[in-house]
């Protein structure tokens, strides 16, 4: 009899003890709102926010491009006949849209092309010459510059 009782007490005393440990904590007890806020920015799909093409004093142009979100990849190319760069940013994007045109408000950069694919998005710069110049791609957290000689 005393070795039922023991039992008794014991499987009562753990299930009591196993309940009081497993409350749930709010995320702001816990410190983890902040983290939770943080993840949606890796929810948003890529875009382009918004472009800006500068003229510096160096003979070199800058076109900025500002990003929704951190793109996962980047690649980038150039044409000919007329002159054009390419630039692949990759990571999730929503819906996939006909292509969108926007001047360029610059005398080399004249028009400024953007297409979403899945899983990619395509930002064309149309140039004001016949063979693409020197230029170079630079990845700044969620901006990209794209940096063009004048030749």
């Amino acid at each position: 009899m005393r070795d039922k009782f023991g039992v008794v007490a014991l499987i009562s005393a753990f299930v009591l003890t196993s309940t009081a440990c497993s409350q749930r904590l709010p995320l702001e007890e816990a410190g983890m709102a902040a983290d939770v806020e943080n993840l949606s920015e890796f929810s948003m799909p890529l875009d382009l926010s918004q472009f800006e093409v500068v003229s510096t004093g160096g003979g070199y142009r800058g076109v900025f491009l500002h990003l929704s979100r951190y793109p996962d990849a980047i690649s980038y190319s150039h044409q000919s006949d007329p002159a054009r760069i390419t630039v692949v940013l990759r990571g999730p994007t929503g819906a996939e849209t006909e292509e969108e045109t926007f001047p360029g408000g610059d005398s080399l950069v004249s028009l400024v092309r953007v297409n979403r694919g899945l899983g990619q998005l395509n930002v064309t710069l149309d140039l004001a010459m016949d063979d693409p110049p020197d230029y170079s791609v630079h990845r700044m957290a969620d901006w990209v510059m794209v940096r063009i000689s004048n030749r």
